[in-house]
């Protein structure tokens, strides 16, 4: 039986219980654990997939003209993309790495777009060379692509959205919000326009519709609505000015996952039905071609798939009058830095030991020289022991993302789970891999 039914936001869908032991995909924490050390990644395909076809079955029913991108800086590996381009999904990149990962994952080029605010010539140069889509962010990345088109003999001529600040703040953390004013991706209303009429002067670019993005972790759908309010305005202020119909319409992801109990994320099915219906709508009432939509989620594709497991290393408690006690792991805030940069609350749960008797409150610290190396506060658990192997949930996005060698530490490997099976999907790193780069006097 599938463990915690009322919490199946927050677990992946494949976890289960059995005598308090955990195991995901049809196998145990504590054998993956024995095979592959910790800290260790572990995603569950299972969920990945389910989270695919949440997006994926409701735009097929409502709005058929769409295409659903992975945005890849959720969590980017060729295994785990060939996962999700195998359920149809494009892929949003943000760098050489990122564009290169999808392309020798095998994805269509003609399902990946280029994002960032200040692309560098290579990596302009390397979207040209693969003709994937681009979107401009500002007027001096303009300029430097059509000077690098001008020299490009292919003859391809290569479609770009501009990204749109659509002036909305999202209820998130400041640090994730993106289509405010003053963010610092994109372009305003009057910039716009000026970005069109550049594109228009240029036959190797073609224009084929405009980008948003409002932030990430929302759980409301009103935010979204209003994008869409904002961004068919313009579409149809571009065809006035322009005799132009925008044929993409791109706006972007966000929707948040549950990390704790008191979450609750969006229907991502509903959300979509409602979103694709009311552009559709929008669109008839003021008689505009329906342009095709894209979506770019990426937590909520990844992030309930994945978990981390810790050992146990070090139990410390401090002497009165603090009631403070430690929970040393072997991982910490450079397995996880989104606590120490957004105060991120996790669920966190102990193998072998039943939630349903958690009489311990502990303070989960990293084994890293800072002292802001706390992954969690006060968290309840049940009486542990040097050894235990600590779950925790929803880290399926933005950690091995964000993952760094502060110390010199070595990367953790991930795993995949599927079917009673584990499969490696990145390697753990090893102190050779830290010092081959390191240049010898």
């Amino acid at each position: 039986m599938t463990y915690q039914e009322n919490l199946r936001d927050l677990y992946p869908k494949t976890l289960e219980r059995n005598d308090n032991a955990l195991w995901m995909g049809g196998v145990s924490i504590k054998e993956l654990v024995e095979t592959y050390e910790t800290p260790l990644y572990v995603m569950d395909v299972e969920t990945i997939r389910q989270s695919c076809r949440q997006y994926t079955s409701a735009l097929n029913e409502v709005y058929p003209n769409h295409l659903v991108c992975y945005a890849g800086k959720a969590n980017s590996n060729i295994r785990l993309i060939q996962t999700i381009k195998d359920e149809g999904l494009g892929v949003d990149v943000v760098s050489e790495g990122e564009l290169e990962t999808a392309i020798r994952a095998g994805v269509d080029p003609q399902k990946i777009l280029f994002h960032g605010n200040n692309k560098s010539e290579n990596e302009l140069k390397m979207a040209i060379r693969y003709n994937v889509m681009v979107v401009i962010d500002n007027v001096q990345e303009l300029k430097k692509l059509m000077s690098l088109k001008e020299g490009d003999e292919n003859g391809r001529v290569l479609p770009c959205l501009i990204r749109f600040k659509p002036e909305i703040e999202a209820d998130t953390h400041s640090h994730i919000q993106t289509g405010q004013l003053d963010s610092k991706f994109g372009v305003s209303r009057v910039e716009l326009d000026r970005l069109i009429q550049d594109i228009q002067s240029c036959s190797k670019i073609q224009f084929k519709g405009i980008h948003s993005h409002i932030g990430s972790q929302i759980f409301e759908l009103d935010p979204y609505l209003k994008e869409i309010q904002v961004l068919v305005k313009t579409i149809r202020e571009i065809k006035a000015q322009f005799q132009l119909d925008v044929e993409v319409l791109n706006i972007g992801g966000g929707f948040g996952i549950q990390y704790r109990q008191e979450e609750s994320p969006l229907d991502v099915s509903n959300a979509v039905r409602v979103l694709a219906q009311n552009l559709r709508e929008q669109c008839q009432s003021f008689n505009l071609k329906e342009p095709k939509l894209i979506l770019e989620p990426g937590r909520s594709i990844v992030g309930t798939a994945g978990i981390t497991l810790y050992s146990v290393g070090t139990i410390k408690a401090m002497p009165s009058p603090s009631s403070k006690k430690y929970l040393f792991i072997d991982g910490g805030m450079a397995d996880n830095p989104r606590p120490i940069l957004y105060q991120s609350q996790y669920t966190w749960e102990l193998d072998g030991k039943s939630p349903d008797v958690s009489t311990e409150r502990y303070s989960i610290a990293g084994k890293f020289c800072e002292s802001g190396d706390i992954l969690a506060e006060n968290v309840r658990l049940p009486e542990a022991e040097v050894g235990d192997i600590l779950c925790v949930f929803g880290t399926g996005a933005y950690n091995y993302a964000m993952a760094s060698n502060y110390n010199r530490f070595c990367r953790p490997a991930m795993v995949a789970v599927d079917s009673g099976k584990s499969n490696i999907w990145v390697q753990r790193e090893t102190v050779e891999d830290l010092l081959r780069f390191d240049c010898l006097i």
